[in-house]
């Protein structure tokens, strides 16, 4: 969500609350949901990695996500040296971990449970 999108939804459920129309707050989504503003937005997936990506790797990220991504959507590169090396993908709500830091944080959650069930 942009700032700007957050002040303003800030506002509307502030409002809502000060005037007790919570109840309305479904009709409210629904009519920005149906807005151009939104149906012409872009989803905006986050490639965050270890290092600088080059054009190859960036076009097989871009390739995958034409193929399992039905709606546009704008590409936002960030470098996380703690990645150690790959990347992770956010697109909205889901997250796909493909860094080494994220094998290391898997295998090291799956000797805690080993352990928490000794």
């Amino acid at each position: 969500m942009t700032n700007q999108a957050a002040v303003i939804a800030k506002t509307i459920l502030t409002h809502l609350k000060s005037t007790g129309s919570m109840s309305l707050i479904g009709e409210v989504v629904d009519i920005l949901k149906n807005s151009s503003e939104y149906k012409n937005s872009k989803s905006h997936v986050i490639v965050t990695s270890a290092l600088k990506l080059d054009a190859s790797e960036l076009k097989g990220i871009k390739s995958y996500l034409d193929k399992n991504l039905t709606e546009s959507y704008e590409l936002v590169e960030q470098i996380d040296p703690s990645l150690v090396a790959g990347f992770t993908l956010q697109i909205n709500d889901t997250f796909i971990d493909a860094s080494v830091l994220g094998k290391i944080n898997s295998v090291q959650n799956k000797l805690t449970a080993k352990d928490d069930s000794l």
